[in-house]
């Protein structure tokens, strides 16, 4: 087996690999969830800076949607959200336009989302809301997480 150190050294690409990223991995009880983009029936809900082309309440919006799919792909999965113990991080991040600094109330969206379905026990968490100048595809909101479930893998 050549080692990782081996392959490394032999890195050189002529064009960036072709690789497929997890939505979710765990490891012993926690779950790490990749981040989720705000797509709704295959089409992005908004594009662009929020504070210029999106406004908060479509952002919230955005966010809302990103906790709802990275909420199905735990459930995927888990096979049920009820193997979530706590939600231990959100991450939200933001495409910002220069002097937006309302990010923490773009987040709620994702927030209150994760509240609503987990409950004030599993479903509180600690969050950190970031202000970016750009993200995947153009989304306004991109938001990641970090779980404890019941049964550990």
């Amino acid at each position: 087996m050549t080692s990782p150190d081996n392959l490394l050294a032999d890195a050189e690409f002529a064009e960036p690999p072709a690789i497929s990223l997890a939505a979710t991995r765990q490891h012993g009880s926690t779950l790490y969830a990749s981040g989720q983009i705000a797509v709704r029936d295959g089409k992005l809900v908004a594009t662009g800076l929020v504070g210029d082309q999106v406004d908060l309440a479509t952002a919230q919006r955005c966010a809302w949607q990103c906790a709802h799919n990275l909420l199905n792909a735990v459930r995927a999965e888990l096979g049920s959200l009820d193997e979530i113990a706590a939600v231990l991080r959100l991450g939200v991040y933001v495409a910002s336009a220069d002097g937006f600094t309302d990010q923490p109330l773009v987040a709620h969206g994702a927030s209150k989302l994760v509240l609503d379905v987990l409950g004030p026990v599993a479903g509180a968490h600690t969050r950190t809301a970031i202000g970016v100048r750009a993200l995947p595809l153009g989304t306004p909101v991109e938001v990641d997480a970090i779980f404890s479930t019941r049964s550990p893998r």
